[in-house]
């Protein structure tokens, strides 16, 4: 049975607004990857996590949105999962995926703010932040709040710090304002993110590009290797 905890009233104005913002595609993004399977950069994350080890190991993916992410890997060796999302919407359809996939009895959602709620949740061997990050305006706090939950590895896709994407940025953000969204998307440095990691004991182990997308992999410098999934 999928166990299911709600904070959804644990946001502020600008994380609700990515809830109400990413909600309305929940259907679609479900139905994207039952046609095309994994993003590009979800591949990547992949062969990354491969060569770290996630075989019997516990995930925790924030922002988890439909939930395929996570559950694909459960599939293919991790033991169980949390998903955190802002949008019940989007949990509503990854406890229908996760039902269809035969893993109701492996995985657990969660409703709300992450880094509001991450002292509640147990620590996972694995974090997982796809394109997560681009999302909250405090990105070391995000982080900080990650790795209080990490035992092993941290892996992590976010935008590239170049002109296209703080172009892109701006301009979105500017739309969402004249939509009245509260919800804003953020290029965060991943010069900063990387200090903060090694500050906190983590090491890089993988690192992959698309022309937008920077996928990394930290794996904390004390922990053990694993079997590769």
């Amino acid at each position: 049975m999928i166990r299911e905890v709600s904070m959804a009233g644990c946001c502020g104005g600008t994380t609700c607004g990515i809830g109400r913002c990413f909600g309305h595609f929940s259907r679609r993004y479900t139905r994207r990857y039952e046609r095309r399977g994994l993003e590009a950069t979800q591949k990547q994350l992949v062969a990354g996590l491969r060569e770290v080890g996630f075989d019997g190991r516990s995930l925790l993916e924030i922002g988890c949105g439909v939930g395929y992410f996570h559950q694909h890997l459960l599939l293919r060796g991790a033991a169980t999962a949390v998903g955190v999302d802002l949008a019940e919407a989007m949990l509503t359809e990854a406890r229908a995926l996760a039902a269809r996939q035969g893993l109701a009895e492996r995985v657990r959602y969660v409703s709300g703010d992450f880094q509001v709620m991450a002292p509640a949740l147990e620590a996972a061997d694995i974090t997982l932040l796809d394109k997560v990050v681009c999302c909250y305006p405090d990105a070391p706090g995000l982080m900080a709040a990650t790795i209080g939950r990490t035992k092993q590895a941290c892996a992590l896709t976010l935008p590239r710090r170049h002109w296209f994407n703080r172009a892109a940025a701006h301009l979105g953000a500017g739309l969402f304002r004249v939509v009245g969204s509260t919800y804003r998307p953020f290029v965060h440095d991943p010069t900063t993110i990387d200090g903060q990691m090694r500050a906190a004991g983590f090491e890089p182990a993988f690192e992959a590009r698309t022309l937008i997308w920077l996928t990394r992999i930290y794996r904390r410098a004390s922990a053990p290797p694993v079997a590769a999934g």
